[in-house]
């Protein structure tokens, strides 16, 4: 795209890398930002229901409300969100900007969506760097707002795992509000797919998580070890777009 078409465009009234950095601030909480939420996990004919309350401050912030169906992988998706020190982190894409490499203005310019590689950030775990390296995604600004409203990634290429097994495809999305009041984009929904197997056999897994009651607060100590805490802005590290 020639440069003095690029300057012409503008994205919710800026020019297109001021707009990704305003979006990329909203996805960035405050330190001691915290919420209460409902979350609604499915996967084939599973349910699983959660409420989540940071404020309790004696009994279970973390509860089970409802199970229905009989799926392995669902409770072990809810016995791991359960077990991290903060449930309320995964609201909030707050390593989204460390994980930005090679980003692009992706079809349209008027579309407000970026493409990029995905490179690992420090909140990514060993089973993160497997299929980080060939991970791509798009994220997409709303056109009246300019914030956050949907990213995906995939796979672009079978990734082979220790025990043999041979994923074919791995998509992730995640689905964006922002709330005015505390100026900051969250997540509303995710939707995770998987295919792949062993032995020339093949299975497909699903998870779809729905979020729903949030409800935003300030923790009570600030200076508390948060999950969603942000790390250090290091000038130079949001992408550049092409």
């Amino acid at each position: 795209m020639p440069a003095f078409l690029l300057f012409a465009i503008t994205w919710a009234g800026l020019p297109p890398e001021q707009a990704l950095e305003r979006a990329l601030q909203a996805v960035e909480p405050p330190p001691a930002l915290r919420a209460a939420f409902h979350a609604t996990l499915t996967s084939g004919n599973a349910v699983r229901r959660i409420e989540y309350d940071p404020y309790i401050e004696t009994g279970d912030k973390f509860r089970i409300t409802y199970s229905s169906g009989s799926n392995d992988e669902l409770d072990a998706v809810v016995e791991g969100w359960r077990a991290e020190k903060q449930a309320d982190a995964r609201l909030f894409a707050d390593d989204l900007r460390l994980s930005l490499a090679d980003a692009r203005i992706a079809g349209a310019p008027e579309a407000m969506t970026v493409s990029f590689r995905h490179k690992m950030s420090v909140n990514d775990g060993p089973m993160d760097a497997v299929f980080s390296s060939g991970m791509s995604g798009r994220l997409q600004l709303d056109s009246k707002s300019g914030y956050v409203t949907r990213i995906d990634y995939q796979i672009e290429r079978p990734v082979k795992l220790e025990d043999g097994t041979e994923v074919s495809e791995y998509r992730q999305s995640y689905n964006f509000g922002y709330s005015e009041r505390w100026n900051v984009s969250y997540v509303m929904s995710y939707d995770l797919f998987a295919k792949g197997g062993r032995w020339g056999l093949s299975e497909e897994r699903s998870v779809k998580v729905t979020l729903t009651d949030i409800a935003f607060g300030l923790a009570g100590d600030g200076k508390q070890d948060l999950a969603s805490k942000p790390a250090d802005y290091i000038p130079g590290l949001t992408a550049v777009l092409r």
